[in-house]
């Protein structure tokens, strides 16, 4: 393989730039000797991870099943209200609105409101997942169901096609692009959520880890936690966005076209 052609590898400068980010953060903190509890190396934030890894394992474990449980559900309930309001003018005008005045409460006010109500277990960090994932996912959904060609549709109905070969043929092509971009959004959202969550309550998580770092000034360990975060989103995305390559080739080749 030649230096032009590694170049060309989608995941070439995205690599170049994650080793150039972190060997700034070495040189900043070993050339101007910032201490420890106010930036950590990035050395010293591996010893720290390698160090806690039997302690992080749950913490990360937790986070994971949390974060998924509630892209989930954002999942299943915002297609189907997508799917609803590209159904009916009626239905979307009764649920447009409210679910544009539902990013304008805070979440640091919707968060606590959760866990008092459905307590402090794994549940009420599932639904602020959920709460976080589920207008993006909706959003973008519901573009996709206004994406489908009506004249297809008629095409077909003449056919005298059923139902099932409808959404097939035409709906599912249609909106499924629209799905998964709202599926990556919610993806990178989905573990800050639960981290959140974990802050505000909970005995188990990053986002308790990370408190309980905070609280004993182990900024090492609390960037362990941030950079597993990370690492988590990206991951998740990852694994959306090949779900969604595999499911719709005929964006990628209309990309690459």
């Amino acid at each position: 393989m030649t230096r032009r052609s590694i170049t060309r590898l989608p995941w070439f400068w995205g690599a170049v730039g994650v080793v150039g980010a972190i060997s700034l953060w070495q040189i900043v903190s070993t050339v101007l000797r910032v201490p420890l509890y106010l930036l950590p190396s990035p050395w010293a934030t591996l010893e720290a991870l390698v160090a806690d890894a039997a302690l992080l394992a749950p913490h990360l474990a937790t986070t994971a099943i949390e974060s998924v449980a509630g892209l989930a559900l954002a999942f299943f309930f915002g297609v189907g209200i997508a799917a609803a309001m590209g159904a009916s003018r009626v239905s979307r005008g009764l649920i447009y609105p409210s679910l544009v005045l539902s990013q304008a409460v805070p979440l640091m006010a919707v968060a606590p409101l959760v866990l008092i109500w459905f307590g402090l277990g794994p549940s009420a960090k599932v639904l602020i997942v959920a709460f976080i994932c589920f207008f993006p996912i909706t959003v973008n959904a519901y573009e996709g169901f206004r994406a489908v060609d009506p004249l297809y549709l008629e095409f077909l109905q003449t056919l005298g096609a059923r139902r099932r070969d409808v959404y097939r043929h035409v709906v599912l092509p249609a909106t499924l692009p629209g799905i998964f971009a709202g599926l990556r959004v919610g993806a990178t959202y989905s573990v800050l959520g639960a981290v959140v969550g974990e802050w505000l309550g909970g005995s188990r998580g990053l986002g308790v880890y990370m408190t309980r770092a905070l609280q004993s000034f182990r900024t090492d360990r609390l960037f362990a936690a941030i950079l597993l975060v990370m690492f988590m989103s990206l991951g998740l995305f990852k694994v959306v966005d090949e779900v969604g390559g595999r499911l719709t080739p005929w964006v990628q080749r209309r990309q690459h076209a």
